[in-house]
C-alpha cells in the first residue's frame, strides 16, 4: 500500500489541531477535577451543618444516666425543637457544664422560676414531691438546699441519681438555655437496644 504523504502546511495543521485537542482535554479534565472537589466540599459542609444545627448521633460516655442510657450506646440527638419551644420537665438533653469542653447528657427536672430540693430521698418542686417512677424508683442519698431556677435556665439531674454530677453540685448549678445542645430522642446503637423516648407525663 502506498504511504500517504503530507505537505508541510498539512503537517503544521495536523500538529496544531492535535495540540488544540490536547489542551481541550486537559482543560476538561481540570474542570472535572474542580467540579468533583466542589461536590465533595458541598457534601462535607452539608453534613457539618446538619450535625451542628439539626441532628447528630452522640455516644454515651459514663454511667450517670443508667438505666435509661448505658455507657457506649449511641443516642440520636435532635436540635430543632428547641428553636421553637422551651425544654420541658422530663426531657433528656445534651448540655455543657460551666468550664467543660465535653457535653453531658442529663434529664430536665427544674424549670425557670421553680424551686428544686432533694429531701428525704425524693425530689421536691416548689415543696411538692414529683413522681419520677417513669425513670427512677430508688431513694436519692443526701439532701440539698432549695435552689430557685433562674430565667432561661434548667435544673438537670442524671437518672442514676446516686452516681451523677449534676445541678445539685455547686460547681455545676443550673444550666443556661444557651448551653443546651439538643434533645435525645432515641438510642440507635447497638441495634438490639433501639428505643425511642417519648415525653414524660408527671401525674
Amino acid at each position: 500500500m502506498k504511504r500517504r504523504t503530507f505537505t508541510p502546511s498539512q503537517i503544521r495543521f495536523l500538529r496544531d489541531r492535535a495540540e488544540e485537542q490536547y489542551e481541550n482535554m486537559n482543560g476538561s479534565r481540570s474542570f472535572r477535577n474542580l467540579e468533583f472537589l466542589l461536590y465533595i466540599a458541598v457534601v462535607v459542609l452539608t453534613a457539618l451543618a446538619i450535625r451542628s444545627f439539626i441532628a447528630e448521633p452522640i455516644r454515651v460516655d459514663g454511667d450517670s444516666m443508667i438505666p435509661t442510657l448505658v455507657h457506649n450506646e449511641d443516642m440520636f440527638v435532635e436540635k430543632v425543637s428547641y428553636w421553637v419551644q422551651e425544654p420541658e420537665r422530663g426531657d433528656i438533653v445534651i448540655c455543657f457544664y460551666p468550664g467543660y469542653t465535653e457535653s453531658c447528657v442529663k434529664r430536665v427536672i427544674g424549670l425557670p422560676g421553680e424551686t428544686v430540693q432533694v429531701l428525704n430521698g425524693v425530689v421536691l418542686i416548689n415543696g411538692v414531691e414529683i413522681d419520677e417512677s417513669a425513670y427512677w424508683n430508688g431513694e436519692i442519698l443526701g439532701n440539698t438546699n432549695p435552689v430557685t431556677v433562674g430565667e432561661k435556665e434548667l435544673f438537670v439531674m442524671g437518672d442514676n441519681r446516686n452516681g451523677s454530677k449534676d445541678s445539685r453540685n455547686s460547681s455545676v448549678g443550673c444550666i443556661p438555655y444557651a448551653k443546651v445542645v439538643g434533645r435525645v430522642i432515641a438510642v440507635v446503637f447497638p441495634f438490639d437496644e433501639f428505643e425511642t423516648f417519648s415525653k414524660v407525663t408527671y401525674p
